[in-house]
């Protein structure tokens, strides 16, 4: 399915090294793991390009050479545009973020590099506008996950630190920001992103926003995703999410 609308960037931060998947990312970035037929990337991309999202804005760090090598082969039609996080090994998604919205200003898709999801999520995203439109699947959560509190579908508070019996799910690591939203959330991006926050999770910017209407929590629940960050989400993403996935054909 493809989405009429106007141009927009998706921002995909990749820069991490990824200790905690040892030895499976010694050699290679996770966001190049092989996941069935393609790399976690390979599917980032094509679930883009199938909603119209053609130009991408990749924050690169650890064995960046292999990424930019590997989006030259694959993805010769995507634009992507390459920004570097030198001091990947001391600091997070925060800093990475600023990298991006130092050069971009607009509206964007954000994604975490390590989300495996089928394009089904992007979809209900698209037609979205004039807000931050965070991706939550409705569950129990546990204390590593990024969770949210809302009010209606409000966003109220967003972290690892919440409570989880009080959440009302995981944010995924998948959104989009638009309109003036776009633009108070870079704002705090880069007011935030100083010494002190090296190891903060982008997610900090959106919590301490002082005003946070129009962030609003997306249902995705019942759609397939997982974020890897330890090798058994990476075997549970290999044997049961990819085979969900719309349309795709896994191979036993």
């Amino acid at each position: 399915m493809t989405f009429s609308q106007s141009p927009i960037r998706a921002i995909i931060l990749a820069a991490g090294q990824s200790a905690r998947l040892r030895p499976l990312t010694d050699d290679r970035p996770k966001c190049l793991l092989p996941m069935g037929p393609r790399t976690i990337l390979d599917w980032q991309l094509e679930s883009l390009s199938a909603i119209g999202v053609h130009d991408v804005l990749l924050v690169v760090g650890y064995r960046r050479e292999m990424i930019q090598a590997h989006v030259a082969k694959h993805h010769p039609r995507t634009r992507v545009t390459y920004v570097t996080n030198d001091e990947y090994a001391r600091t997070n998604t925060l800093f990475s973020l600023r990298r991006a919205l130092e050069v971009h200003t607009g509206d964007f898709y954000y994604l975490n590099a390590d989300v495996v999801f089928d394009e089904q999520i992007l979809e209900r995203l698209a037609p979205l506008e004039d807000g931050g439109f965070l991706a939550v699947d409705r569950k129990q959560c546990r204390e590593e996950e990024v969770k949210v509190l809302v009010e209606g579908q409000r966003v109220t508070a967003i972290g690892k630190h919440l409570n989880p019996e009080a959440c009302f799910g995981e944010f995924i690591g998948v959104a989009k920001f638009s309109g003036e939203f776009a633009g108070r959330f870079r704002e705090s991006v880069l007011r935030e992103a100083v010494a002190g926050n090296e190891m903060k999770f982008f997610e900090h910017a959106l919590d301490v926003m002082p005003d946070k209407s129009g962030l609003t929590a997306v249902d995705i629940t019942g759609l397939p995703c997982v974020e890897v960050d330890f090798p058994e989400d990476y075997e549970y993403a290999v044997r049961e999410v990819l085979r969900t996935f719309r349309g795709v054909e896994v191979d036993e």
